[in-house]
C-alpha cells in the first residue's frame, strides 16, 4: 500500500458549519429523515431528522425509542414529534391514536417523510439559556420547522440561546508542559526517538 499525502483531497475534507454558525431562522433547507439500520449500534438514535443548508452543512436531532409513560417521552419527545408533524404537514394535522411511544415515533416519521420534497425553514440556536450548547441545533421547544411556502412565523424566546458557548480549553502542551519548559520525563525536547 502506498500513501501519497500530496493528494490532500483524499484525506482532508472540507468542514462545513450549518448557516456559518449563526443562530436564527435558516431558509431554503432540505429536510431528510434517516432510520437506523437493523442490527446497528444500539446507542444510535432510531431516527435522525436532518436539515441541510444551501452550502451542504447540516444539523440533526436524534429520536430514540422511549418507554411508555417515561418523562423523556411525555415531557419532551411527544412535543417534538407534534411540532415536527405540524411544521411539515400543517397545524391541522390529525394523528391516529397509537398504543406505545414506539408506535408514535414510527407513525409520525412515516407521516412526515413523504412530505419532505420541498424547501423548509428552520429555527436554529445553541440550546437554551438554562442548558447552552456548543453546537447549533434545532430550537429545543416550540415550533422549529415550516415550509418555505408559508409566511415565516418561526420566532425565538428569551430562553433560546442565540450565542455560541465556547468553554476555555487548555492545549495538550499547556497541560503537559510545566513552567520550566521541560516535559515531565526530564527530556527538554522529547525527541530521543529521532536518534534511533
Amino acid at each position: 500500500m502506498s500513501v501519497d499525502l500530496n493528494k490532500s483531497e483524499d484525506f482532508v475534507k472540507e468542514f462545513k458549519i450549518f448557516n456559518d454558525g449563526k443562530a436564527g431562522v435558516v431558509e431554503n433547507v432540505k429536510i431528510s429523515i434517516e432510520k437506523k439500520p437493523p442490527g446497528s449500534d444500539d446507542k444510535k438514535p432510531a431516527y435522525k431528522v436532518i436539515a441541510t443548508d444551501l452550502a451542504g452543512a447540516s444539523i440533526n436531532e436524534g429520536f430514540y425509542y422511549q418507554e411508555p409513560e417515561s418523562a423523556a417521552f411525555t415531557k419532551y419527545q411527544a412535543q417534538r414529534l407534534i411540532m415536527l408533524a405540524r411544521g411539515v404537514l400543517g397545524d391541522d394535522v390529525k394523528f391516529p391514536v397509537w398504543n406505545t411511544p414506539t408506535e408514535v415515533l414510527d407513525g409520525v416519521m412515516k407521516m412526515v417523510a413523504p412530505a419532505l420534497n420541498k424547501p423548509f425553514r428552520v429555527a436554529a440556536c445553541y440550546g437554551t439559556t438554562k442548558n447552552p450548547d456548543q453546537y447549533l441545533g434545532f430550537r429545543n421547544f416550540g415550533s422549529f420547522i415550516q415550509p418555505m411556502s408559508d409566511v415565516n412565523t418561526l420566532s425565538f424566546t428569551s430562553s433560546d440561546n442565540m450565542v455560541k458557548v465556547t468553554p476555555p480549553q487548555a492545549t495538550a502542551v499547556e497541560t503537559l508542559m510545566p513552567k520550566s519548559g521541560t516535559l515531565p520525563n526530564g527530556n527538554p525536547d522529547n525527541l530521543d526517538w529521532m536518534n534511533g
